[in-house]
């Protein structure tokens, strides 16, 4: 059996991107907007659960610590 990857990364990035623009999107009213909202709340629940339950991988600490320094770092640019 070969391995098998069930998700394609940069579709659901895309999907995930695009709900944010229109949810912030002045053209959408806010019913629309909360809409979109909530959806991606409940996503990232799913997500939350799904890494709850995940085993720990090695190199894993360092890639988040990159992300962190990353993310600091696009905040200090603000």
């Amino acid at each position: 059996m070969g391995f098998s990857k069930p998700m394609d990364y940069n579709a659901v990035h895309h999907q995930i991107y695009l709900a944010g623009v229109e949810m912030r999107s002045p053209y959408n009213d806010g019913y629309v907007q909360w809409d979109i909202k909530q959806d991606l709340y409940k996503l990232k629940w799913l997500l939350d659960d799904i890494f709850r339950d995940a085993p720990k991988f090695v190199g894993e600490d360092e890639f988040l610590d990159e992300h962190s320094k990353k993310e600091m770092m696009r905040v200090l640019k603000r």
